[in-house]
Parts: structure tokens; sequence; C-alpha cells
């Protein structure tokens, strides 16, 4: 498995510990054997789940084993909301088809994530759905959650600001 792989999701993990004392919150992985396919960590509430983050082993990638983790993650009644980077390179673009190759809908809304660590950067990013687009109402629950929910994982969250 490559380094690049891991050491991209360690913040993640780091994260992880904070998240699983909330019951929204559900982090997974897959294996085949001693062999970690991929993961994917997700929010659950209401009617909604958020795909926070879904990663595949750099070599194992198009062997369907993400297609696989989106379809346990839809096995619901939920509505799924996820986010993407702007498409402003290649792999970007890849992943948007990879997305609507799976039944996601590009909303035309836009979400700025919070950095989870101080010296990160706020980003501006695509939302899609599953299994249709999203009304402003439901893009607005997303909003209120995330930013009551979600934002408490930010290092420097201050409640009172």
């Amino acid at each position: 498995m490559k380094k690049a792989f891991l050491m991209q999701n360690v913040e993640k993990r780091m994260i992880i510990y904070e998240h699983l004392r909330m019951s929204v919150f559900f982090p997974l992985s897959a294996w085949e054997g001693q062999q970690l396919i991929g993961i994917m960590f997700f929010w659950e509430w209401e009617s909604y789940r958020y795909l926070e983050h879904l990663a595949v082993n750099p070599e194992l990638r198009g062997h369907g084993y993400g297609s696989q983790l989106l379809r346990h993650l839809r096995d619901s009644e939920h509505t799924i909301i996820l986010e993407i980077d702007p498409l402003n390179n290649e792999l970007s673009v890849r992943r948007l088809q990879f997305y609507e190759r799976a039944g996601y809908t590009l909303t035309p809304y836009r979400f700025v994530h919070l950095p989870y660590r101080i010296e990160g950067q706020k980003q501006e990013l695509l939302i899609l759905s599953y299994p249709e687009m999203i009304s402003k109402e439901q893009h607005n629950d997303f909003l209120k959650f995330v930013n009551e929910v979600v934002i408490q994982y930010c290092e420097g969250y201050n409640p009172l600001q």
C-alpha cells in the first residue's frame, strides 16, 4: 500500500476518536484478508447521510470497491449528501464522473468546508446528492447540521464565537 494513502488519511483518523463518541458518526473500513481496501466516514441524522470521506487504496482503484462502498452507504432511505473539490483539475473531474456514474447529482449549491486543523484553509466545495437533487431547504438542513455538529470537531472551535 502506498505511504501517501496512509499519510493522507492520518489527519482524518486522528479526528475519528473524537467523532466516535457521537452516535451520528460512522467510520467504516473495508478489508480483504489483511489488506485494507478502503475507508468511509459518514454522519447520519434525521433523513440524511453526509459522506464526509471516502478513500480506496490506490493500488485497488478501478476494481469497483469505491462503488461497493457507495452502495452500502445508499442502502437506506436517507438522502445522501457529499462534497467534492471544485472542477479545476483532471482528478476533480474524474471524482465527479465517478459519483455521477453511481447515481449522484451535482447540485447548484456550494459549501465552504471549515478546516479541521487550525493551520488548514477554508475551501469552497461542490455539493452532490442521491437519489435526487436536494432542495434549497434540504441544503439548509445540511448546512445547519454541519455548522452545529460537525464544526465541533474543528481545532480551535469556540461555541462562543
